[in-house]
C-alpha cells in the first residue's frame, strides 16, 4: 500500500544509505528529485552512499550516470586475473586493495566545491583505533581531508581499511547506515531517506520519525543487484527502478508495484477497465461461491485481503480493476521498470496470456500440471502456467478450484479477473 505523495514544494535533508552497487538505486532517485525540482538543504551518507552524496553536492548528476552506467570491478578493485594468487595478497593486506576507486574519486571529486556549495555535507565512517563512530559534517572534516573521509566511509570490510593521520577507518555502515540523525542534527525538520539494502541493516533509532523531524523512506520496490555485483544491466535496471519509485513517492505515478501514469479516476473513460458496478461486484461473489463450493464468506475476505495489497486504501468498485490487473501483470511477468496506463498494461497483460497459451513451455506443461495440482503440490508449479491453465478452461471442464484461492491467491484472482473481463472484452475465448 503506498503512503501520502511526499510534497515537491518544501525543502528537504537527503540522506543516501549504504549498499555497495545496490547504490545505482540513488542514481535514479536523484534523476527524479532533479526533474521534480526538489529542494535540497544538506545531504549525509554512508559508504557508497557517501560517495553519492558528494557528486550530489557538486550538482554533477551526468557525470555521476556516466560512471554509474560504466563501472566495472576493475574501476574499484585492484585484482589478479590468477584467482589464487589474489586470495592469497587479499589475506596478507588484509583486505582488498581499492585503489582504483581512490583514483576515481581523486578524480571526479572536488572538494573546493563541495566546500563552497550550499548544500551542506555530511557522513559516517567508524575508527577502529578508538573503537567508536565517526560523525561528521563538511564544516568538522580537516581541510584537504574530505576525500579521505569519503573513502573511510566506502571502506567495506572486504575492503582494505583506510589511514587517516594514523588512524585506522572502515566502512560506517558498521555504526549506522542511514544517518538520519546527522540530518536532524543540521536542523533539517523534513528529510528524505533513500533506503537500500546494506551489509549491516539499518539502526532504528535513526529511521523514524522524532519530535525534530519528519522522515520519508523511499526504498526499492523490487530485488535490486548483489552487494558488490557489477553488472550493467542490473545497474542500470536500478538506477530506473530509483527513478520510478521516488516518482511514485511523490504522486507522480500511480499502482502499487507497476507504475501507472494516471489516478484512478481516469478509468472511466477506458474501454474495458471502466470500474465495476455493484452488479458486477455480486456475480463476481457468486463465481467464488462456486469456485470454493459454498465456503462463500471466508474465500471472499481473501480475496478482499489479496486485492487490498495493491491499492491506497479499502478495495472498493473503482480501485478493484487497477488491483486485479497489476496482480495478473505480476503472474504473467510483464515488464515492471515501465511506466504505463492502465489500458497498456491490460494489453500486454493480455499479448502475454495469447502468447503464453500456444506456447510450447506451457502446451508441454499441460501434461503435468493437473496431476500436480490435484496432489496440492504447489511449489512445484509455475504460477503463470496454473493461471493459463485455469484461464483457458471451458464451462464443460470441470475442475475444482476450491484449494485455488487458499494457496495461490494471486493466481486464482487472476483467473478470476480474466473471466471477468470475458463479459467485457470479446477477444478472450474460452
Amino acid at each position: 500500500m503506498a503512503n501520502k505523495p511526499i510534497d515537491k514544494n518544501k525543502a528537504y535533508g537527503l540522506v543516501f544509505a549504504g549498499g555497495g552497487t545496490r547504490g545505482c538505486y540513488e542514481i535514479g532517485a536523484w534523476k527524479a528529485l532533479n526533474e521534480l525540482n526538489v529542494k535540497i538543504k544538506a545531504v549525509a551518507g554512508t559508504s557508497i552512499g557517501a560517495i553519492n552524496g558528494a557528486l550530489f553536492v557538486q550538482n554533477d548528476f551526468d557525470l555521476a550516470y556516466k560512471i554509474w552506467t560504466n563501472v566495472k570491478m576493475e574501476d574499484i578493485i585492484a585484482t589478479d586475473e590468477n584467482p589464487i594468487k589474489a586470495f592469497l595478497f587479499t589475506i596478507k593486506e588484509k583486505g582488498l586493495d581499492i585503489s582504483p576507486l581512490k583514483e576515481i574519486m581523486n578524480k571526479y571529486l572536488d572538494e573546493d566545491r563541495i566546500r563552497a556549495s550550499e548544500i551542506d555535507y555530511g557522513l559516517v565512517t567508524f575508527s577502529v583505533s578508538d573503537i567508536e563512530p565517526v560523525t561528521v559534517m563538511k564544516k568538522n572534516i580537516p581541510k584537504g581531508k574530505l576525500v579521505d573521509y569519503i573513502l573511510a566511509s566506502a571502506s567495506l570490510f572486504v575492503f582494505q581499511p583506510t589511514v587517516i593521520d594514523g588512524k585506522t577507518f572502515i566502512d560506517g555502515g558498521i555504526y549506522d547506515n542511514a544517518p538520519a540523525f546527522l540530518l536532524q542534527e543540521a536542523d533539517c525538520h523534513e528529510i528524505i531517506v533513500i533506503k537500500i539494502p546494506g551489509l549491516t541493516g539499518y539502526r532504528n533509532y535513526t529511521i523514524r520519525k522524532t519530535d525534530k523531524a519528519s522522515l520519508y523512506i523511499i526504498e526499492n520496490s523490487s530485488e535490486l543487484c548483489g552487494l558488490l555485483e557489477f553488472d550493467n544491466a542490473k545497474i542500470r535496471d536500478g538506477i530506473e527502478m530509483g527513478y520510478l519509485d521516488t516518482k511514485r513517492a511523490f504522486g507522480e505515478l500511480y499502482g502499487s508495484v507497476y507504475y501507472i501514469s494516471h489516478g484512478l479516476n481516469e478509468y472511466a473513460d477506458s474501454r474495458f477497465l471502466y470500474p465495476m458496478t455493484e452488479e458486477e461486484f455480486t456475480i463476481i461473489s457468486e463465481d467464488i461461491q462456486k469456485d470454493q463450493e459454498g465456503a462463500e464468506k471466508n474465500s471472499r475476505e481473501l480475496l478482499i485481503k489479496t486485492l487490498n495489497g495493491y491499492s491506497d486504501d479499502q478495495i472498493n468498485f473503482g480501485s478493484a480493476l487497477q488491483a486485479f490487473i497489476e496482480i495478473a501483470a505480476g503472474i504473467f511477468e510483464i515488464d515492471r521498470l515501465k511506466v504505463y496506463s492502465g489500458d497498456e498494461l491490460y494489453e500486454e497483460v493480455l499479448k502475454e496470456y495469447v502468447r503464453f497459451k500456444e506456447s510450447v513451455e506451457y502446451l508441454e506443461s499441460k501434461k503435468s500440471i493437473l496431476s500436480l495440482y490435484k496432489a496440492l503440490d504447489f511449489n512445484s508449479i509455475s504460477k503463470k502456467n496454473l493461471a493459463a491453465y485455469f484461464i483457458s478452461l471451458s464451462e464443460k471442464d470441470k475442475v475444482s478450484k476450491k484449494y485455488l484461492l487458499k494457496f495461490m491467491p494471486k493466481v486464482y484472482t487472476t483467473y478470476l479477473f480474466f473471466e471477468f473481463m470475458k463479459n467485457r472484452d470479446a477477444r478472450i475465448k474460452d
